[in-house]
């Protein structure tokens, strides 16, 4: 079996790498916004979940934000978003619904290992981009 062939190097490439960069993100933070949305419609209508529900609409709301922001990106670097984006809705919802089903424990077990995954994701970007793409390097840092 040979070895992939590596990108070749020049403006395209950087171009290239950005844009699947931010295709990824946004994708990540999408997915994300629809896990709390998922949680919120079982935990939210759950008597006395007062408490996680509220917890889970402000998570959701600082994903909305990153959401947005990369939302901006995509049109200003002019950037598709990746087309299975009407899947990864569904795919959110139906990953938070599923583990706020299975209670508070697995639906918090959900979150921070998302969270995780996403914060170590953020930081091979940000050591990647900090050179090149220092503004985006920073915002990326804010999010994670």
């Amino acid at each position: 079996m040979s070895k992939p062939i590596p990108p070749r190097p020049g403006a395209s490439a950087v171009r290239t790498r950005l844009a699947e960069i931010l295709r990824v993100d946004h994708a990540g933070e999408l997915g994300a916004v629809h896990i709390y949305q998922g949680q919120r419609a079982v935990l939210g209508a759950a008597k006395g979940r007062e408490r996680i529900a509220a917890q889970l609409e402000e998570m959701e709301g600082h994903e909305a934000v990153h959401l947005a922001r990369f939302d901006a990106l995509l049109n200003e670097r002019k950037v598709r978003p990746t087309l299975m984006t009407p899947v990864w809705r569904v795919a959110g919802f139906a990953l938070g619904a599923g583990t706020a089903l299975m209670g508070e424990k697995a639906a918090h077990a959900c979150t921070e290992a998302v969270e995780s995954v996403i914060e170590q994701h953020y930081a091979g970007q940000i050591a990647e981009l900090s050179e090149q793409e220092p503004e985006l390097a920073a915002q990326l840092s804010q999010f994670r």
